[in-house]
């Protein structure tokens, strides 16, 4: 179902960023950005670390082993991810750092299909037809999730009740691969892979990047690049795109190509004192389209539902950013601020605003509050229905994370070394999604019937870090 979306991929890839390492660069799949994890802070030579978390990271001849188990479920029974990562980190003793992650990710629940509420009628919903006039297969189907009337992917929602994909299942696996290496005095160039799997899903990515300190390591400047390609294969095929629903497909699969660069700039203000400042561009091209996702057409009298079409976006997309971040120490506590500005050429721009505090408890222990705020205008070609007797736009979508919206994002997260190279960690973050809920403007009982289909959801994670030296 190609769910490694931007609310799911967001939360998941924020808290194992955090807690398992620094994430590589990548092309950004969403405007929302994942928060950045506290930095490790070095005693004075000599010195005894009042917290064991005072400590560096990343000492040099270490194997470090990283295994974690994520759960993500949002509210009313929709998605659920449950999440195994593993990792392994080898910092050699001449400066290179070796590492490497493995994710496996089940997927179940209930996902929006961007079809509006029917106040007055049942909706019945069917996948495209395939080839040959049949629909798509038992054994396909059943991949897809449809479990409301089995096989045959037909299913119908009850009124007033949210249009979703009941019931369906997905399986990921994900590898990343990435070595950094000092090719000069203060120079180091690390590169790197990935792929991702799903059932109808598909990604390939290599990065590369140099970082230059400079000023007695009290500056560092840095450049990197990123290349993805993804393919999509529909388990119902691909539909023509504002085609009505139930369509003939016109093909199996499709791809997409990003190409990202990020450049960075930290600086150290104050023994305890740090600041950076990040910019990246993106470009993806290709199939971007979303062929699970409907809009609807609807009376432009009473409201209801005429018919649905398959919705189209377009095949280009152009995204920059600009991160701004600071990390202040006092003792052994940490205070991690930072913002970023996001606009894309669809028409969507954003902030995020991320606060958060390390506290140490003892000398083996810390706890680390967080908040993280973040609103986005919507695509320009984002609709929640159409009207029946308007002429059908060149794009659209109402699909809701491409909606205009805010969000909330409460977390904590905790730590503790148990022996001096064994520790335990966990974090839990709470997500609430507002947005437009009405339209007055809508026709009969559309305008009294509730349009936003963004999500609320926990997520959790409890790991064990080992060390060995």
């Amino acid at each position: 179902m190609q769910l490694t979306g931007p609310r799911i991929a967001g939360t998941l890839g924020a808290l194992a960023g955090a807690l398992l390492g620094a994430a590589p660069l990548a092309a950004q799949t969403a405007p929302e950005a994942a928060p950045q994890a506290a930095p490790q802070t070095a005693p004075q030579t000599g010195e005894a670390a009042p917290n064991a978390y005072d400590e560096t990271s990343s000492e040099a001849g270490t194997l470090v082993a990283d295994t974690a188990v994520l759960y993500y479920q949002e509210d009313e029974s929709r998605v659920r991810v449950i999440e195994s990562e593993t990792g392994l980190t080898w910092n050699r003793a001449n400066g290179t750092v070796i590492s490497g992650k493995f994710v496996y990710d089940s997927l179940t629940g209930a996902t929006p299909n961007g079809a509006a509420r029917s106040r007055n009628v049942v909706q019945t919903f069917r996948p495209p037809t395939q080839r040959g006039g049949h629909l798509p297969a038992a054994s396909t189907r059943e991949h897809a999730g449809d479990t409301t009337t089995g096989a045959s992917g037909i299913y119908e929602i009850k009124r007033g009740r949210l249009p979703v994909d009941a019931g369906f299942k997905d399986r990921r696996k994900a590898v990343d691969l990435g070595v950094t290496v000092p090719v000069a005095s203060g120079l180091k160039l690390s590169m790197g892979g990935a792929g991702s799997w799903e059932m109808d899903f598909t990604s390939y990515s290599g990065r590369a990047s140099l970082a230059k300190e400079l000023f007695n390591k009290n500056t560092t400047l840095s450049l990197g690049y990123n290349y993805e390609r993804d393919s999509v294969k529909p388990f119902t095929g691909i539909p023509r795109a504002l085609a009505s629903m139930g369509e003939t497909v016109v093909g199996t699969g499709r791809h997409k190509v990003v190409s990202s660069f990020v450049a960075g700039l930290t600086q150290v203000l104050t023994p305890g004192w740090l600041a950076q400042l990040n910019w990246s561009h993106g470009v993806s091209t290709g199939y971007q389209t979303d062929p699970y996702k409907l809009v609807s057409l609807v009376d432009s009298a009473s409201g209801d539902p005429f018919a649905y079409v398959y919705e189209k976006r377009p095949d280009r997309r152009v995204r920059d950013s600009i991160y701004a971040g600071t990390k202040f120490a006092l003792g052994s506590a940490v205070t991690d601020a930072s913002v970023r500005w996001y606009r894309d050429s669809w028409g969507i721009k954003s902030w995020t605003f991320a606060l958060s505090e390390h506290a140490p408890l003892g000398r083996s222990a810390y706890v680390e509050p967080g908040i993280r705020y973040y609103r986005q205008t919507g695509a320009r070609f984002f609709r929640h229905y159409l009207l029946i007797d308007e002429i059908t736009p060149d794009f659209v979508s109402a699909d809701s994370r491409l909606g205009a919206f805010h969000a909330w994002t409460f977390g904590i997260k905790a730590g503790a070394k148990i022996a001096p190279n064994l520790e335990i960690y966990g974090a839990a973050e709470r997500y609430i999604q507002e947005g437009q809920r009405f339209d007055r403007t809508a026709p009969g009982t559309l305008a009294r019937t509730d349009l936003f289909a963004g999500s609320k959801s926990v997520s959790l994670i409890t790991g064990l870090r080992v060390t060995f030296r």
